[in-house]
């Protein structure tokens, strides 16, 4: 975005510069149209920001949000919707024009910077999230200090800085129908890819995700070890919630992990068309799983949902309190 100031416009900035050729020319020059790719994808991203709407109506409950961690599930779940917008809906609607970088520059300059800044923010967001389920279950005062209240949203606020710099300081990624991906390269001029190489980018997929992963093994291991500790009636309960934990996490970290390697790989190295294809894939899974994982592990805001639908009747007591301790553990992503 700071080149955007510094030239005054998308279209003056030396390497984004599509005068060569007309928007019509570039497509049919480089541009692959994908209509079935295309199609899938704005059905993939528009069913799953459906999904996220119902769940959202029940972490916004008032027994939910209370607890930090439900905050947190809340805002990575309004990130995961609008990262959808870019890597599913606008790359769906851009593959069935067969469009490239210079065939829509505005929309792909600011759907990149976008798609880029939610990625990286989202990165954080997961690592705050593990990192609270970890804190809860080892150090709860430290927890409590930084988690408590409203202190939540002062945790969050670093993860939307981290967003913001990458849209702000560092080279958006841009679209190409003939790789149905996005690329820091547009592919506007031949033999310049170094230049448009994203270093904080790698240093986000490389160092934070493999932390985030080395957080939800602990996660996991500080489980398992309270798991051990309790009492023999509750143990056949414990360890199928232990269990269930573990494939989420196990589950989230292999589609970020995958998604974060073949996307640093592909842009320095070329790599098979499946490839990269598989990489933009366990990107858009990796916005869209969480939505799969609350409706199908998380025991409150499954409950929650049926509720709403007439389909369960809320116990005496309030299910939801009894349940909130042990469900806070499920979103891993």
């Amino acid at each position: 975005m700071n080149n955007i100031f510094a030239y005054g416009s998308i279209s003056n900035i030396p390497l984004y510069n599509c005068s060569a050729h007309t928007p019509e020319e570039w497509s049919e020059r480089d541009g692959v149209r994908r209509p079935l790719y295309g199609i899938a994808d704005m059905i993939y991203g528009i069913v799953f920001n459906i999904l996220y709407v119902p769940i959202l109506s029940v972490l916004f409950e008032k027994d939910n949000i209370k607890m930090s961690c439900y905050k947190i599930m809340i805002f990575l779940a309004t990130v995961d919707m609008l990262a959808l917008w870019v890597n599913s809906i606008i790359t769906g609607f851009l593959a069935f024009q067969g469009a490239v970088y210079c065939t829509y520059p505005n929309l792909i300059y600011i759907a990149g910077m976008a798609g880029l800044g939610f990625w990286c923010s989202s990165c954080v967001i997961a690592m705050s999230l593990v990192l609270n389920r970890v804190l809860d279950l080892t150090k709860p005062e430290l927890g409590s200090f930084l988690f408590e209240g409203n202190r939540t949203y002062f945790m969050l606020s670093f993860s939307i800085i981290y967003g913001m710099y990458f849209v702000i300081f560092t080279p958006p990624i841009a679209f190409s129908s003939k790789y149905h991906t996005w690329f820091f390269d547009p592919l506007i001029f031949v033999n310049r890819t170094e230049e448009y190489a994203n270093i904080p980018h790698g240093f986000n997929n490389i160092l934070v995700v493999s932390v985030t992963c080395l957080l939800y093994v602990s996660f996991c291991f500080v489980l398992g070890q309270k798991f051990k500790q309790a009492s023999d009636g509750a143990s056949s309960k414990s360890n199928k919630m232990s269990t269930q934990i573990f494939l989420q996490s196990a589950l989230i970290c292999a589609i970020n992990q995958i998604a974060s390697i073949i996307y640093v790989i592909m842009n320095f190295i070329d790599v098979p068309f499946w490839l990269i294809i598989v990489g933009h894939s366990m990107w858009q899974f990796g916005h869209g799983a969480p939505a799969l994982i609350y409706l199908c592990l998380n025991r409150t805001i499954r409950n929650g949902l049926l509720r709403k639908l007439g389909l369960k009747k809320q116990k005496v007591g309030s299910a939801i309190n009894r349940d909130s301790n042990s469900a806070a553990f499920t979103k891993t992503n």
